[in-house]
């Protein structure tokens, strides 16, 4: 059951139907005790009930591990103790069954997957005239989060958030999201996108000098969901910049971009691997990626054994996905039956990329996320500032197609401001796809 997503608590509503159950949920919380608090419990349940009725299925996932719904350390800024109390007495009343019992980690080191839960029939009866217009992004969610290593949230202190750099992404984000709400942006079948999809946190892990990528609802699209909406009925493509990560690593490690242009050192496909021709140059690029990402060799290694490649119907294109713990596989293993196949695969990379082999399996990659990070808030904070609407996906940027020029040389720009200290810029190579025209290569004279 990998399909099946977590729950995330990020809504928020005052509709009167809302605020009945909620006030039903706390006086039945609170009937046995001595020490009533019902204002504790009065937000996080209105959030609570939007975040259930907003799914789009429902069956979900929902961890309820104690030490994860801390008040000072929690795995997301929403899990308070609040919500774990909440959420546990809404099983008990029956507004929420459970469906399947969690399964703990393995012994051999498996992760384990949550238990999953359904929203009860009495739970959707309840509400029946709220409508998705009805809830909004929760005002309290913060546009900057941070982890830690053990991937739980850490609460930034005040001096950081006045920091510069803390409130022009602050500012942008805002900004970015009162444009798109002008927009009208609608799914393929016509209906409206909720502005959940479209709401960006910028997420970091570990200190701010690393990843900082842009995350909301719309970053799980598939690529064809992506492309099928539109904006105010004008149809969306996107600009995809190619062999970003590898380029980057030579402008930092070697400084290539001051003899030859930024991005014009690589003269090969950074993801062509002749000997693995039956891999397509898509897996190809997951494999490499993963690589590079990496804190280890042996790491590197589990990732690769993993590793299972498959044609996407859906998306008209190969997938690769990195498993781990007991999620059920799909496709082909990458390297069947021979491990040590995995191992001859990272040496053959750095054989035929010796410019980039230093940097395998030393975990760079998230250095490199934050490089294309800051240059991603620029183009949102540039095509704000002129009025185009634009939807980022990492290394990706989903706009309406009549855009497309403005778009180039927006994206001309934030080159030009991310990387002020690079010399000559070269060119990179940029790939548009939409639904209209087969996709292209563009060369992007920086």
């Amino acid at each position: 059951m990998k399909e099946i997503s977590y729950l995330r608590i990020e809504v928020y509503s005052n509709h009167p139907e809302v605020k009945l159950m909620a006030g039903q949920i706390i006086d039945s919380l609170l009937v046995d005790k001595t020490r009533k608090s019902p204002d504790k419990y009065r937000y996080p349940a209105r959030k609570l009930i939007a975040s259930l009725w907003l799914r789009d299925s429902d069956m979900f996932r929902f961890g309820t591990k104690t030490s994860y719904f801390g008040s000072k350390k929690r795995k997301q800024v929403w899990m308070t103790p609040p919500v774990l109390t909440l959420f546990q007495h809404m099983r008990t009343i029956g507004l929420i069954n459970l469906v399947k019992d969690a399964i703990p980690p393995g012994e051999k080191g498996d992760v384990g997957l949550a238990a999953i839960y359904c929203r009860s029939q009495r739970f959707k009866e309840t509400l029946e005239s709220l409508t998705e217009a009805d809830i909004v992004p929760d005002p309290d969610l913060p546009r900057v989060e941070l982890k830690d290593a053990t991937d739980f949230w850490v609460k930034i202190p005040d001096e950081v958030t006045q920091e510069p750099w803390y409130t022009i992404t602050e500012k942008t984000l805002k900004d970015h999201s009162d444009l798109l709400t002008k927009q009208d942006i609608r799914l393929a079948d016509g209906s409206p996108m909720h502005q959940m999809k479209w709401t960006y946190i910028r997420k970091f892990k570990e200190s701010f000098d690393l990843t900082g990528r842009l995350y909301a609802g719309f970053t799980t699209f598939k690529k064809d969901d992506r492309l099928a909406i539109t904006f105010r009925g004008i149809c969306a493509c996107s600009l995809d910049l190619s062999q970003l990560h590898p380029t980057l690593i030579l402008r930092i490690a070697h400084g290539l971009e001051k003899e030859e242009g930024l991005f014009t050192g690589l003269n090969i496909d950074p993801y062509d691997m002749p000997d693995f021709i039956w891999l397509p140059r898509a897996v190809h690029k997951t494999l490499i990626n993963a690589c590079i990402n990496s804190k280890s060799l042996d790491s590197a290694y589990r990732a690769l054994i993993n590793a299972y490649w498959r044609w996407d119907a859906t998306d008209n294109e190969y997938d690769c996905t990195i498993y781990d713990g007991k999620q059920k596989r799909q496709g082909q293993k990458c390297f069947p039956g021979n491990k040590v196949e995995a191992m001859k695969y990272i040496e053959a990379f750095k054989f035929r990329h010796p410019q980039l082999a230093d940097y395998v399996c030393t975990g760079i990659g998230l250095l490199l996320q934050k490089f294309d990070s800051d240059f991603m808030l620029n183009v949102v904070k540039l095509s704000t500032s002129i009025g185009i609407p634009v939807l980022p996906v990492h290394d990706e940027v989903v706009f309406p197609e009549e855009d497309e020029s403005a778009m180039l040389e927006i994206l001309k720009e934030a080159f030009r401001w991310t990387f002020s200290e690079s010399g000559d810029f070269g060119a990179i190579k940029v790939k548009k796809t939409s639904l209209t025209a087969p996709d292209h290569q563009i060369i992007l004279n920086l």
